[in-house]
């Protein structure tokens, strides 16, 4: 196998690798602030659950960093691929 396929797999790997983070990720901070949500729509006795400014800032910024998590996975991939 030629290093420069040794490379791109490993970055590739780490790639799939951040994906699968990132959707994880996502999932979970998304179901939780909706729960939180739900709650405190509960307490109000509010019929329509509704997300504040700061749990959409939130998800917002969670959603970018999701973004950019798959190519700091393979930039991790490409690094411990060229310490070997």
């Amino acid at each position: 196998m030629s290093i420069a396929r040794k490379y791109n797999a490993a970055m590739l790997t780490g790639a799939w690798v951040g994906v699968a983070l990132a959707v994880l990720l996502y999932f979970y901070e998304y179901s939780s602030i909706n729960r939180e949500a739900a709650e405190r729509a509960k307490r109000k006795h509010v019929k329509k659950v509704e997300l504040d400014g700061s749990e959409r800032a939130r998800l917002r910024n969670l959603f970018w960093f999701c973004l950019i998590l798959p190519a700091l996975c393979a930039g991790m991939g490409w690094i411990l691929a060229t310490m070997n």
